[in-house]
């Protein structure tokens, strides 16, 4: 056999290997995506059926969750709670989460900072449910003290305003959704605070040291001019996290708890995931259709938050 012809044979072999590999991982790819498919596909099938037979998609987003002996209902009380906590933690998220990630990722040669890294890096994989004992331990130390040298005066204080103000302000009870949303915003802070840093840590320096030569100040220089380098990052990675804290259950478990109405925010809170996890559990047939409902609901907002940040990433 003659050296050409080995040489065609060895390429031979090595392109079917090579395209039994891609194949291999084609059908690893696709063995990943199924499920997640099919667990969509199952939520959405049975929560549009849920959601025709218990009212309607407006008297499902606004009424209140049904009772074991009705044939209508909604989540209202608990979307509205959702959305509160959930704007909340992201503001306070990014607030902190921010920050920090620029420290991390400019300032990574500091000692302080490799301690950060490793603290942020720790919290994200963090049990989320003892994040939410932590703030509610918090909460049960601070809260008599808040509420009588802060809420108390503050609350009579803007009483003129009206009664309404009454929803947002006022003395806090054990469960709260302001406890809820500091819960959800440290859930938040690592996200934001790692792939702030990496998107720092990759700024090219000619163009860092361009920042600092126009920007003056340093502060002006990281937070004015590099900021807009990476503010396709940032959003990222603040609806990344906004996604990911909005279906958190176990962390609102001891701290918003939940509730049935529409109730003042200072008190225990209602939200979807709560709802989902409290009406699977029930025997009642009505209920346990709320919740393929409520998940349905839920799963569009995460993956509308998703999407957008997929478009703008």
């Amino acid at each position: 056999m003659t050296a050409e012809r080995k040489a065609e044979n060895i390429t031979a072999v090595r392109m079917v290997i090579n395209w039994l590999g891609l194949g291999l991982f084609a059908l690893l790819g696709v063995a990943a995506v199924v499920p997640l498919f099919l667990i969509i596909g199952d939520v959405y099938v049975k929560g549009i059926d849920a959601i025709n037979r218990l009212g309607g998609l407006w008297h499902f987003l606004t009424g209140l969750p049904p009772t074991p002996y009705e044939e209508s209902g909604g989540i209202g009380p608990m979307l509205v709670g959702t959305l509160y906590m959930t704007v909340l933690g992201a503001l306070l998220g990014i607030a902190v989460g921010f920050p920090l990630g620029v420290y991390i990722g400019e300032m990574r040669r500091e000692k302080f900072a490799n301690v950060a890294r490793a603290g942020v890096n720790v919290l994200v994989e963090f049990p989320t449910i003892v994040i939410g004992l932590f703030v509610y331990a918090v909460m049960s130390l601070a809260k008599e003290d808040l509420n009588l040298y802060l809420l108390d005066p503050l609350s009579r204080t803007i009483s003129p305003v009206g009664g309404w103000i009454t929803q947002f302000i006022g003395p806090l009870d054990g469960f709260n959704a302001y406890a809820g949303a500091a819960a959800l915003s440290i859930i938040m802070i690592p996200y934001v605070a790692l792939i702030t840093a990496s998107a720092y840590a990759s700024i090219e320096q000619p163009l860092r040291e361009a920042a600092y030569a126009t920007g003056g100040r340093e502060f002006n220089a990281l937070f004015v001019v590099l900021r807009k380098a990476v503010s396709r990052a940032v959003l990222t990675a603040a609806l990344l996290g906004t996604a990911k804290i909005a279906g958190e259950t176990a962390p609102l478990l001891f701290t918003a708890f939940g509730n049935f109405y529409y109730a003042p925010f200072t008190g225990p809170t209602a939200a979807v995931p709560l709802w989902v996890w409290y009406a699977a559990q029930t025997p009642y047939e009505v209920q346990i259709a709320s919740a393929y409902g409520a998940a349905a609901v839920l799963l569009t907002i995460i993956l509308t938050i998703f999407i957008i940040a997929r478009i703008r990433g």
